[in-house]
């Protein structure tokens, strides 16, 4: 199946109706279809402008999600946390 270019337009305006209404209801909905139609293509030509802001956003995400597995990783850390007095005893000899 092809999308039409007006198909195609119908979604890039629906996907900016969510991202700047701010409709978090639907947020999952439009991600999926973009990534059904990123994942179906081998290679896409893009403007340098465009380029950039991609480039920008994913640094955003990828240090978002760091910070936030760093942040799981110590919460972690002091649930597993015990006395060492505790950690000797219950250590086998």
């Amino acid at each position: 199946m092809k999308l039409t270019q007006k198909e195609l337009n119908h979604l890039v305006f629906l996907s900016e109706v969510v991202l700047t209404g701010k409709k978090k209801s639907l947020m999952d909905e439009t991600l999926q279809c973009l990534l059904y139609i990123v994942k179906s293509l081998e290679e896409v030509e893009l403007p340098d402008s465009v380029v950039g802001q991609i480039d920008q956003l994913t640094a955003l995400i990828e240090a978002d999600l760091r910070d936030e597995n760093e942040r799981m990783q110590e919460i972690r850390g002091h649930l597993d946390w015990k006395p060492k007095k505790e950690r000797n005893s219950s250590m086998p000899s």
